[in-house]
């Protein structure tokens, strides 16, 4: 299929405005500054091609040596400066310099469709980024010891953390460095919250000791991260930084109660029956068969439905208590309840397969024994012990 004159030059165009728009960005980019993005995007313009336009490689050969300047300025100017942190800087330069050379090493010789020949001026990075990534790890490595000397005297958990995070940025660097290793569990253990969760009992009630059993069994993996250690049973080794006090004040079990009522219940169901005339007899059509019609018929029952009913409400508050200096720093309620019921039903007067499915599921349910109050607080107490996991959960992610 021929495509006609107008398309093709249509297309022409098209492509040709495209062409320019990419060329014309390319050159906002360089003229930002922004060499190494413009060199990105030219060696993936180049890469393949066998045709390689020369603005394209002009562009290229231009970034690249503005970029190379840069940085070797850059370097220059952070090896006169003392300071020992220069050397994180200057390693980010040799890196970014070898990725930049590799780059462009794929390409060569890059030589454009009219046979410009661009010219690039490689630096040997290799003993220059051996130094500056040796000086910076151990820069790095003074710099988290200082700062976990400074955590031991002071106590200063932060000071921990950014230790590690320096540790952390020496194993990416070299993976058995110096006692890195050993420094990185020193600082966990210095930068860690410890907290201990207790339960206080003010309700002047006996609780059964399962109950505490069961609300410091509370799972808590989810819980021990960000620099954050929950004990569910108190270690004498460990100095704990917060007491999270579960302090339980109210305790009330209703009485149990048995109600019991009388009510109707009425249940329509739609049948289908043969039309009759007035003497009785069904109506035939035309083929001769009955003729069907569907009516609507309610039954009546009469039933007793009791009610049994027995309450726990549990009430308390938790509190997180900073240990050095005694003050409960936040604090919220918590309840709790435990509900028995249960519904059953006899039947009074009627069909009991005619009843509503409500009334049906009543007289097929029996007298059940009320819980004892022990076992009511168990219940609650598993619920509060989600609770209050929760809370936890909420205030110390």
């Amino acid at each position: 299929m021929k495509i006609p004159a107008l398309m093709k030059s249509s297309i022409r165009i098209l492509v040709l405005t495209l062409f320019l728009a990419s060329c014309t960005n390319i050159n906002k980019i360089i003229e930002s500054g922004n060499y190494d993005d413009a060199i990105t995007r030219l060696t993936s313009k180049l890469t393949g091609k066998k045709k390689k336009s020369r603005e394209n490689v002009v562009n290229l050969e231009f970034a690249f040596k503005k970029a190379q300047a840069r940085d070797l300025a850059s370097e220059a100017e952070y090896l006169m400066d003392d300071d020992e942190n220069k050397w994180e800087k200057i390693y980010l330069i040799h890196t970014r310099i070898e990725n930049r050379q590799k780059m462009i090493e794929g390409l060569l010789p890059l030589i454009s469709e009219d046979g410009y020949r661009a010219g690039f001026t490689f630096i040997n990075t290799s003993e220059r980024k051996k130094e500056s990534k040796a000086n910076t790890a151990e820069y790095f490595y003074k710099s988290s010891q200082n700062l976990l000397d400074e955590s031991k005297i002071n106590k200063d958990k932060q000071a921990a953390v950014e230790a590690y995070a320096l540790l952390n940025k020496i194993s990416q660097l070299y993976s058995n460095y110096k006692d890195v290793n050993q420094l990185k569990k020193l600082a966990l253990e210095l930068g860690t919250k410890n907290f201990l969760v207790k339960i206080t009992n003010n309700t002047l009630t006996v609780m059964p000791a399962q109950m505490e059993r069961d609300l410091l069994s509370i799972a808590v993996d989810d819980l021990n991260k960000n620099w954050k250690h929950f004990d569910m049973k108190e270690n004498p080794s460990t100095d704990y930084d917060y007491h999270i006090i579960l302090n339980l004040t109210n305790l009330e079990f209703s009485p149990e109660k048995e109600k019991s009522r009388i009510y109707e219940d009425v249940f329509e169901e739609e049948v289908e029956e043969a039309l009759k005339d007035r003497k009785g007899r069904p109506v035939l059509d035309s083929l001769g068969k009955e003729i069907k019609i569907k009516t609507s018929k309610k039954y009546s029952s009469t039933l007793e439905e009791v009610v049994q009913f027995k309450s726990a409400i549990l009430n308390g508050r938790l509190e997180w208590i900073h240990q050095p200096s005694k003050n409960v720093e936040f604090s919220r309620p918590l309840t709790v309840e435990v509900i028995f019921e249960n519904k059953y039903g006899k039947l009074i007067r009627g069909d009991r397969d005619h009843l509503s499915d409500d009334s049906r599921k009543k007289i097929k349910s029996y007298s059940q024994t009320f819980p004892s109050n022990e076992s009511m607080l168990l219940d609650a107490s598993e619920k509060l012990k989600l609770l209050v996991k929760d809370y936890i959960y909420e205030r110390e992610r």
